[in-house]
């Protein structure tokens, strides 16, 4: 499993832990990715539709669930 837990009651979601699947996944280590956004914009790129991310700001901002599909990228591209 990969996944991340963050913080809902800070300002920018912070992330608070990271398993090692994700760290995997993704190529950035448990330093790189603490106290980054929740929506994760450090794994943003080329392909990474704003429209979507800005769908999952807006429901954790207002605590509602939605289904979204992101294009994400790992740190080596």
């Amino acid at each position: 499993k990969k996944f991340i837990i963050a913080n809902a009651r800070v300002q920018n979601c912070a992330i608070i832990y990271c398993n090692d699947g994700f760290c995997e996944m993704t190529g950035f280590s448990r330093p790189d990715v603490m106290q980054k956004p929740c929506t994760c914009d450090f794994l943003h790129g080329q392909f990474t539709s704003r429209h979507a991310v800005a769908q999952v700001a807006q429901a954790l901002l207002g605590s509602e669930e939605r289904k979204v599909e992101i294009n994400y990228h790992r740190k080596d591209g």
